[in-house]
């Protein structure tokens, strides 16, 4: 079950880091995209680090019962993902579930998402000091008493991505909390194409078929601009399939390669999620020159500032998000400097900044 094992027999001095993963995932995604993030930028600092994919996490809803899982497990071996590139000195594993028994020993553990907390809570000294990276407020299912239990686990010190985040959690522990903002890697999403060159016109947008990310009120908002603004052409992307009965002027990209492209050739990139830890993909649009419309929410509230660094509308409100997508159309000069402004603001979240943060935490565990 496991690509490489991880011995024991490290440089002295070398700390050893385990991630741990609710799952192993198929396609692009974001919170496990900020965990391969921050374990490639650990090993490139000499780092010993591993990932661990538990087969089996509690509350996960799968579609396969365990046994099948872990029978396909075994007979399909262990592939890296390869929608991540990770360094070679990065060591993986499955485990049937997060328990001493299967969990490698390290100096410090990693989790992400409640349950996979509540698991390595229980984990022994010996498999590391204990971390929990709180991506968003993860009460979309239920089970808040649990959520907020995973925040309070014995000897772990909770890192969140946003400011918010770190006030709800406050409520709920007397544990140490450390605010370390999402990275975006400026050396992958920059601003290619000039912003006051861009066509107005074009509108960016990701969708998602998860209700939470509210891709059908974008799409309504941007049909009600198509009616007012005729020349409007529309790039959406997404991991799932194309949904069905898109018009010839709105192109879906799935899983696109190079998502730096589909930025820089538009001018608006529109968010019209109910909820977002961080938002990652309207940060990376803004890297790339996009003037930003997004939901009002605490998520987009880290970097969207109405009539500054982005422009705001309720959830689920297609006529005021259609409304403020005009007026950017119309408005060029006034959609150019959002845009310069958003992008100016977003540069503080770089990867550098996050993994100096975190390596000062890891360092003082």
């Amino acid at each position: 079950m496991q690509e490489q094992n991880h011995k024991d027999g490290d440089k002295a001095g070398v700390l050893k880091i385990n991630f741990i993963l609710p799952f192993k995932p198929r396609r692009p995604a974001g919170g496990f995209r900020v965990m391969y993030e921050y374990a490639n930028r650990l090993a490139q600092k000499g780092y010993k680090v591993h990932l661990t994919f538990p087969i089996e996490t509690p509350y996960m809803k799968y579609r396969l019962p365990y046994v099948v899982r872990l029978i396909l497990s075994k007979l399909e071996g262990f592939k890296r993902d390869k929608w991540f590139e990770f360094e070679p000195s990065i060591t993986m594993s499955y485990v049937p579930q997060v328990k001493d028994k299967y969990v490698v020993d390290a100096d410090v553990v990693i989790a992400t998402w409640w349950s996979t907390v509540l698991e390595m809570g229980k984990l022994s000294n010996s498999k590391g000091k204990k971390l929990n990276l709180i991506q968003g407020f993860e009460n979309w299912e239920g089970n808040e008493d649990l959520l907020y239990e995973s925040y309070n686990m014995q000897n772990t010190v909770n890192v969140v991505v946003a400011s918010y985040l770190k006030s709800i959690v406050r409520e709920h522990t007397d544990n140490r909390i450390e605010l370390i903002e999402n990275g975006i890697d400026n050396t992958v999403y920059y601003t290619k194409y000039r912003i006051e060159d861009r066509n107005p016109a074009t509108v960016g947008m990701t969708y998602s078929i998860q209700e939470i990310k509210g891709s059908k009120y974008g799409l309504e908002a941007l049909m009600l601009v198509k009616e007012e603004v005729p020349e409007l052409q529309v790039e959406i992307f997404g991991i799932s399939p194309s949904p069905e009965g898109l018009p010839g002027w709105i192109r879906y990209y799935r899983s696109p390669e190079n998502l730096r492209k589909v930025y820089n050739r538009n001018a608006i990139f529109i968010s019209n999620s109910f909820t977002e830890g961080f938002g990652l993909v309207s940060v990376e649009s803004m890297f790339c020159g996009c003037a930003l419309v997004c939901t009002d929410i605490e998520g987009h509230q880290e970097y969207a500032f109405d009539g500054k660094t982005a422009l705001l509308v309720d959830v689920r409100n297609s006529r005021q998000m259609a409304d403020k997508i005009i007026f950017l159309i119309r408005n060029n000069d006034y959609r150019i400097n959002l845009a310069r402004s958003g992008n100016k603001y977003v540069q503080r979240f770089r990867w550098e900044n996050a993994i100096e943060k975190m390596e000062k935490v890891i360092r003082s565990l």
